[in-house]
């Protein structure tokens, strides 16, 4: 694919995303209500807590236009553990992904580096799919985003991550992370049923 189409691609779905004025219908909550789920792995030390209706940035209205969950990745174990955007997904009831928009934020500050280049010359391992586009947003979106990278053992990351919206078009979906090492071999999969709650 062309370097033009790509770059259009890419701005068209920021337009989309940031000047849309649909707003989500809820926000994605644990069956019993609750914004705050966790799933942990004794085998491997890991454990995923992911947090919904928790953005406090800005744009201000950032969670009605995109899905948007705080994670916090805990490495308790005794191995490196790749985070990547491509190793995550979001599927609703039906089957239908949605698209993981990637901040682009990284351990590392790359110099340098614009919106443009990370589409074509990542700074760190996208991870197991290619499956997600590059989200250009303004305000907090970059800085307060899960940067990307190797998680050390014994250490812990958080940040936002962002999809876009579910909340209009489907009722349930399932957060599925298929966290790996930074050699590519499976750790465990972290599953998340989610359920649309009105606001």
């Amino acid at each position: 694919m062309c370097y033009a189409l790509l770059l259009m691609r890419a701005w068209l779905l920021v337009f989309a995303v940031l000047s849309s004025g649909c707003a989500a219908a809820g926000v994605l909550v644990a069956r019993d209500g609750q914004h705050r789920l966790s799933a942990h792995d004794d085998p491997t030390g890991i454990t995923v807590v992911i947090t919904s209706g928790v953005w406090d940035g800005a744009p201000s209205d950032l969670e009605q236009k995109l899905t948007v969950l705080h994670v916090l990745v805990a490495n308790l174990g005794e191995r490196p553990v790749l985070l990547a955007p491509g190793d995550i997904e979001l599927r609703d009831a039906r089957g239908f992904r949605y698209e993981l928009l990637d901040a682009g934020a990284t351990f590392t500050r790359v110099e340098d580096a614009n919106d443009y280049d990370r589409a074509f010359q990542r700074s760190y391992d996208p991870g197991g799919s290619m499956q997600f586009e590059t989200l250009a947003g303004g305000g907090d979106v970059a800085r307060l985003a899960l940067p990307w990278g190797v998680l050390a053992p014994k250490t812990q990351m958080r940040g936002y991550i962002y999809f876009e919206s579910v909340t209009p078009t489907a009722r349930q979906a399932q957060l599925v992370w298929h966290l790996q090492t930074p050699e590519h071999e499976p750790l465990v999969d972290a599953a998340f049923d989610l359920f649309v709650a009105e606001r």
